[in-house]
């Protein structure tokens, strides 16, 4: 009986220390990209996936103040391919109603970068945005701003493109 049960042990062991899935605390299998992916930390709420396809690198991050009940979120992304990048950060109010955007983009192309921001208050009605582009090769800058109040019915817009 002894000799049989020692070497179906080392089977045993052998077997699970040949297990290749990873332990389901530290990272999450994705379906649709067939790899296993960084879990979210729950306690700093953030997160890093790279798609093995195109190599592009995206981290988002979220974080919630429970004082004044803001909420707000991250995300960047990076192909190191194009060089390409682009940055989008999110925020909310619940006690104004306010939400807020702000994102940039690269080309390393053209050159170009551009950056934009929106607000919305439901409360007053007020939709704004601005949007700013440079494209050092050509030493353009354009900037555009828009607002817009239904209970009002007043709007603005501005745009100005300035060859340097």
């Amino acid at each position: 009986m002894k000799k049989h049960f020692v070497p179906l042990g080392i089977a045993a062991a052998l077997l699970l220390l040949g297990h290749t899935t990873p332990a389901s605390a530290q990272v999450v299998y994705n379906p649709y990209t067939g790899a296993y992916a960084p879990a979210p930390n729950p306690y700093v709420g953030a997160a890093a996936v790279r798609n093995p396809y195109t190599g592009t690198t995206t981290a988002t991050s979220a974080a919630v103040n429970p004082y004044t009940g803001t909420a707000a979120r991250e995300t960047t992304a990076y192909n190191p391919y194009t060089g390409a990048s682009a940055a989008k950060e999110t925020a909310h109010n619940p006690y104004t109603g306010t939400t807020a955007t702000a994102g940039a983009v690269h080309n390393p192309y053209t050159g170009t970068t551009t950056t934009g921001e929106a607000a919305h208050n439901p409360y007053t009605g007020t939709s704004a945005a601005r949007e700013t582009s440079y494209n050092p090769y050509t030493q353009t800058a354009t900037h555009s701003a828009q607002a817009y109040n239904p209970y009002t019915g007043r709007s603005a817009s501005y745009s100005r493109s300035v060859h340097r």
